[in-house]
């Protein structure tokens, strides 16, 4: 006692650790075991009333159940290795051969075994004095029930409730229960081929859908485009109809154009010069309606005024001595 006060740190620590250890497993292992206990009990029972189903599914928490224990009984193993080892692990600065699978498995087992909290402390003195650990050194039996586990077999279910048969005295036929569980195994296949029936179903008439979608837009913009070429075209023949009877009525008021109140035609006119007019007039309203069909609405009121304008003359005024000499000869009647 004397002498142990007296080592390293590292000694102190590790060998209080693992002495700790042990003792939770072995607290946290009588738990498991009665667990254990429990589940077999059951598993008895439901067998003795012929409920086949509910001992298998029990069985597979029992099978959890024994995968812990045998978790805790290796790590029991790896740290008596390292109690035995701590003097040799004193003398050398990197890790021994001898323990070097203990040391990497109890530093793996410290995410994977939540139920021994001295693992982390463990961890703390290995990776301080060793460095990291070696995952190829990890105990593989470690890894298998840990990380890389899996779901128990059916074999391995039916296999554990005839040990548990036999242990308890109970002559259990499985045949019964190989053909329930083929029976769900089938019902199960059919509910997913049926499931997956359906989705694809689904998924076929939601694309129909839009197919169907799609072509009703492309009918509908078909429609609106005739609709919308049919609107141009009678748009267009309608202002060519419109601008045709506005040719027609400009040229009716200029042929039967008549002379504002008041003004008298001018007297001593030749009928030569009134065709001559005419003509005048008939060639100025022709090119005048070439013109107004090229313009707008608004041109045409302008060129009417300005045909008014240019047809327009003043009558001629008779001289002042002309009227005067006609007035005495009236008073002289």
């Amino acid at each position: 006692m004397f002498l142990w006060c007296f080592k390293p740190k590292f000694y102190k620590k590790s060998k209080s650790t693992t002495s700790y250890m042990k003792i939770r497993l072995d607290i946290v292992r009588k738990k498991r075991i009665a667990m254990v206990k429990n589940y077999k009990t059951d598993i008895v029972n439901f067998l003795n009333n012929g409920q086949y189903i509910e001992a298998y599914k029990r069985t597979e928490l029992l099978l959890e159940e024994l995968r812990i224990i045998s978790c805790y009984d290796l790590i029991e193993r790896f740290c008596d290795c390292i109690s035995e080892n701590l003097s040799l692990m004193l003398k050398k600065r990197e890790c021994p051969e001898e323990c070097r699978e203990a040391v990497s498995s109890l530093i793996y087992a410290t995410a994977w075994v939540p139920d021994v909290p001295e693992l982390k402390d463990l961890r703390a003195v290995f990776t301080r004095r060793f460095g990291t650990f070696i995952a190829s050194s990890v105990n593989h039996e470690l890894v298998e029930k840990t990380e890389l586990r899996r779901l128990p077999s059916r074999e391995l279910k039916i296999q554990t409730m005839k040990d548990v048969a036999n242990e308890f005295s109970i002559n259990w036929d499985p045949t019964p229960l190989k053909l329930m569980l083929l029976r769900e195994n089938s019902a199960l296949q059919i509910k997913d081929k049926v499931q997956t029936r359906a989705d694809y179903l689904n998924k076929d008439t939601e694309k129909s859908m839009i197919d169907d979608q799609s072509e009703d837009e492309s009918v509908l913009s078909e429609s609106w485009r005739r609709d919308s070429l049919s609107k141009g075209s009678l748009s267009s023949s309608s202002s060519s109809s419109s601008s045709s009877l506005r040719r027609e009525s400009v040229r009716k008021k200029k042929r039967n154009k008549i002379l504002p109140y008041g003004i008298v035609s001018p007297p001593n006119t030749k009928t030569g010069t009134r065709n001559d007019e005419k003509a005048q007039e008939e060639k100025e309203e022709n090119r005048k309606s070439v013109d107004q069909e090229r313009t707008s609405n608004n041109e045409v009121s302008t060129t009417r005024e300005n045909e008014r304008a240019s047809s327009f003359e003043r009558p001629k005024l008779l001289d002042y001595d002309d009227v005067v000499a006609r007035l005495a000869a009236l008073r002289r009647r």
